[in-house]
């Protein structure tokens, strides 16, 4: 059971919906959280994240046909809290709207991709993007009104974290360890890399963009992984998840950034030089696939200083002197023209 899963089963439990089997469920987990002792919060934050639970958990079993005994509304408590829904708390009025907020929940929470040991919850009320360094050494710029769910430890064998919201991650390098991005229905997996991913509740799609490395993006369902829809992107790539049809689609982010910058700027500077020579130039600094369609480009021959230009202007540059025309088809971009004479 992912993180989505198990909010919906929480969702189910306080509206009086669960079977008896989902019940039990929830009911042993709260059981196990109850056991552990560490509690971080202050006097007055507990009290006031209780009568707030309380409130909330009263009016959902009223909706119910007999009222919850008071031991399972204070088990309910507990889960709600632990599980990240409580963190509603941290966006009260008593906390100024400028300021982020940082909840340190010490329970083990119920379902992976959390490690035992206890986890953090960083919420970004600033206007502002939020800096967040894990022990490991990586570091997350946590977008304005984004939440940030780690543990406190990673274990021996990944390091698992989940986001709601958008955030560009600089992950520390450790291949003995993957780090992993839960994002509701997908996975950012990568080893070390730096990469953007935008999540949002209500939003219909998910995005990742990759500024360098590799990232192996799928699907956050159980099924073997010979059947997992996923993709790996490269740098300067992106993918998006459609919600709704559940469909992977690979792009090129907006803008590209040159990924091997040439030794020298005359590298970008071309006199007469025969188009696919200019071409591969701009391939091998991106790296990004470009190809000429039409056999008769390959005679035509650029003059041009390319530098300190996006990508999109040099094509757009390169073209208009070969009487040509370019298009971006997923992460290729194909030229086309009539030729040079």
């Amino acid at each position: 059971m992912n993180q989505y899963d198990f909010d919906q089963l929480l969702q189910k439990y306080l509206a009086g919906q669960c079977s008896p089997e989902e019940e039990e469920q929830v009911l042993r987990w709260s059981a196990h959280v109850l056991n552990d002792e560490r509690e971080p919060l202050t006097t007055g934050e507990q009290q006031e994240t209780r009568k707030r639970l309380w409130n909330h958990l009263q009016a959902s079993a009223r909706t119910k046909s007999y009222r919850l005994p008071w031991q399972q509304l204070a088990l309910a408590a507990v889960v709600v809290l632990v599980s990240g829904l409580a963190y509603f708390f941290y966006r009260s009025p008593k906390n100024p709207p400028n300021r982020p907020t940082t909840a340190h929940l010490s329970a083990e929470p119920a379902a992976k991709p959390f490690a035992p040991g206890g986890y953090v919850v960083t919420k970004n009320t600033s206007s502002l993007p939020l800096d967040v360094t894990l022990e490991d050494g990586t570091v997350i710029s946590l977008k304005k009104n984004s939440l940030l769910s780690y543990p406190r430890h990673f274990d021996a064998k990944n390091r698992k974290v989940m986001l709601e919201g958008g955030a560009f991650f600089k992950v520390k390098r450790d291949v003995s360890r993957p780090f992993l991005v839960y994002t509701g229905e997908l996975v950012t997996q990568v080893l070390g890399t730096s990469f953007t991913v935008e999540s949002y509740r209500h939003a219909k799609t998910i995005e990742v963009q990759v500024v360098s490395g590799r990232v192996s993006v799928y699907e956050n369902r159980r099924q073997s992984v010979q059947n997992r829809n996923g993709m790996i992107l490269n740098p300067n790539q992106k993918i998006t998840f459609d919600k709704t049809a559940k469909k992977l689609v690979a792009g090129l982010v907006a803008a590209p950034l040159i990924i091997e910058p040439p030794r020298e700027k005359s590298e970008l500077v071309f006199e007469e030089m025969p188009l696919p020579r200019v071409l591969e130039a701009l391939q091998k600094a991106y790296q990004i696939e470009i190809i000429s369609e039409t056999p008769a480009l390959e005679t035509c021959v650029f003059t041009g200083n390319l530098n300190d230009l996006s990508l999109h202007t040099q094509l757009m540059f390169i073209c208009k002197s070969v009487n040509a025309s370019y298009e971006l088809r997923g992460t290729t971009f194909f030229v086309r023209g009539d030729g040079c004479y």
